[in-house]
């Protein structure tokens, strides 16, 4: 005797596993444009605390770290007299391109800024922060103070 379709077990089996799949994987595929400002805000902070404390290690450093509406990362050679460069480690560049994102910068009186120079303490040298100097993502945000404070805002 030969019977067709499916039994009972074979479909809830079948539903369980679509549903899985579903929950897990599907966020993965659709994304979240908050997930990816998050991450980008994130990899900003990382980037300008490194380059912060290389500062701090070495204080005849005179690296910073160049800004563009696309890129954040050091100028070539660690020099600030060179131009920007994407040839680091992935840890030492967050490049935007590839997302909706941009990177917008503002000073304590709102004028944009391309770059970040540190001094021996950490303090921006170059930028006025003495409330706070901002690298805008989305509306998210890292903030930097006249002290040397770098932070998620």
């Amino acid at each position: 005797m030969k019977k067709n379709g499916f039994t009972l077990v074979e479909l809830i089996i079948t539903i369980l596993v679509i549903g899985v799949l579903a929950v897990t994987a599907a966020p993965r595929f659709l994304g979240s444009d908050a997930e990816e400002a998050i991450a980008l805000r994130d990899r900003t902070l990382q980037l300008v605390r490194n380059m912060q404390l290389r500062a701090m290690q070495n204080v005849q450093d005179n690296s910073c770290v160049k800004v563009t509406a696309t890129v954040i990362a050091p100028p070539a050679g660690h020099n600030c007299a060179n131009s920007l460069t994407t040839a680091f480690d992935d840890d030492q560049v967050v490049n935007a391109s590839s997302t909706d994102f941009s990177f917008q910068t503002a000073d304590e009186n709102g004028n944009s800024y391309s770059q970040i120079q540190f001094d021996g303490f950490g303090r921006p040298r170059n930028i006025a922060c003495s409330t706070n100097c901002k690298i805008q993502i989305s509306t998210f945000a890292v903030c930097l103070q006249s002290e040397g404070a770098i932070y998620a805002c």
